[in-house]
C-alpha cells in the first residue's frame, strides 16, 4: 500500500478518535445549554416540561391530548425512557456536576442538544431508551454530527444553516460581521443578510409596489417614483416584482387570485425581458463610444 495512503488513513483515524471523545458542546457551555433548553420549551412541536415536576399544572393533560392518549400513559413516556436520552458512563463524565436527585437524573438529549431530566418529557418522545452504553452514545453523536456551535467570531448562516463537504454535513459558519446589514446600502441584498431580494436601505430610493393583478403592476411601473429612477434601479424593481409574483402564484390556493397572478406573471415576464434587451443595447452602445 502507498505510504501516503497509510499516513492519511492514520491521520483520519486519529481525527475520528479525537472527535469521538468530545463531550457535546452543551454539556460544557451553560449559555448554549440554556439556549437549547429554552428553545425546546418554547417550540410548539417540542414543549419540553413540565417546568416543575412536583407542580406540573396542565402539562400532562395537554401532552396527553396531543398524543391522543390518557394522562397516565403520557406520564410513562418520559425523557428517562426516550431513545435519545443518553446516560452512558462517558456522558456522565461530561456532566459538570451531580447527575441524580430525588426526582430522577440528568442525561443528554441527542434530539435537541441539551441536558434534560429523566422525569420530564416532550412531544418528540420516542420509545427505545435510554442510551446506557458508550458505543451507542458514540453512534448517536456520529449520527447527529452537525457541530453544535461555530467558533468564536463566526455565526451560523441565517438561511443556509448547513453545508455538505465530502459526503458529510457540517454547520455553515460565516464571519459574524459578514451577516450584518449596512446602515446605508446599494439596493442589493447584503451578503449573508436575511433581507428579501433587492431591498434598499435608503427610503428615498424606495418604490412601493403592488402585484396582485396586471393593473397593479402597470400602475406601479407608471409611477413617477419609478420613472425617475435609473435603468439599473428600474431593472431591480422589475426583478423584485417578478420574484414576488412567481412565489405568490405558487402559494395561493384561491382560483381567482391564482388566475390574476398567472396573468400578472406573464405580463411582468415580458417587462423583464424588455428590460434585459434594453440593458444589452445600452451596453453595446457604451462599447461603441469607448
Amino acid at each position: 500500500m502507498n505510504i501516503r495512503v497509510k499516513i492519511q488513513r492514520s491521520i483520519d483515524t486519529a481525527k475520528s478518535d479525537v472527535d469521538k471523545m468530545k463531550c457535546p458542546a452543551a454539556t460544557q457551555d451553560l449559555k448554549l445549554n440554556t439556549k437549547n433548553r429554552d428553545a425546546a420549551i418554547k417550540e410548539k412541536h417540542i414543549q419540553y416540561g413540565p417546568l416543575n415536576v412536583d407542580e406540573p399544572g396542565d402539562y400532562w393533560k395537554d401532552i396527553a391530548e396531543y398524543w391522543n392518549t390518557t394522562e397516565n400513559a403520557a406520564k410513562k413516556s418520559l425523557c428517562g425512557n426516550c431513545v435519545a436520552f443518553d446516560i452512558s458512563p462517558r456522558m456522565d463524565g461530561c456532566m459538570p456536576g451531580p447527575v441524580s436527585d430525588p426526582d430522577g437524573r440528568l442525561g443528554y438529549c441527542w434530539m435537541h442538544h441539551f441536558k434534560c431530566h429523566s422525569a420530564r418529557a416532550c412531544r418528540t418522545w420516542a420509545k427505545g431508551g435510554p442510551i446506557k452504553t458508550d458505543d451507542v452514545s458514540y453512534k448517536w453523536q456520529k449520527k447527529s454530527k452537525v457541530d453544535e456551535r461555530c467558533q468564536k467570531g463566526y455565526k451560523t448562516h441565517p438561511t443556509r444553516k448547513t453545508k455538505k463537504m465530502y459526503g458529510k454535513t457540517y454547520r455553515n459558519c460565516v464571519k459574524a460581521d459578514e451577516s450584518k446589514d449596512p446602515k446605508t446600502g446599494t439596493g442589493k441584498k447584503p451578503k449573508g443578510s436575511g433581507r428579501r431580494l433587492y431591498t434598499d436601505e435608503n427610503p428615498k430610493d424606495t418604490v412601493s409596489v403592488k402585484f396582485s393583478t396586471v393593473k397593479d403592476i402597470r400602475d406601479t411601473l407608471s409611477k413617477e417614483s419609478f420613472k425617475s429612477k435609473s435603468h439599473k434601479r428600474q431593472s431591480q424593481i422589475i426583478n423584485l416584482i417578478h420574484q414576488r409574483v412567481r412565489v405568490a402564484k405558487e402559494r395561493t390556493k384561491d382560483p381567482t387570485k391564482k388566475k390574476n397572478l398567472m396573468a400578472a406573471f406573464k405580463y411582468i415576464t415580458k417587462r423583464k425581458e424588455a428590460s434585459k434587451e434594453k440593458t444589452k443595447r445600452m451596453n453595446k452602445n457604451r462599447g461603441k463610444n469607448e
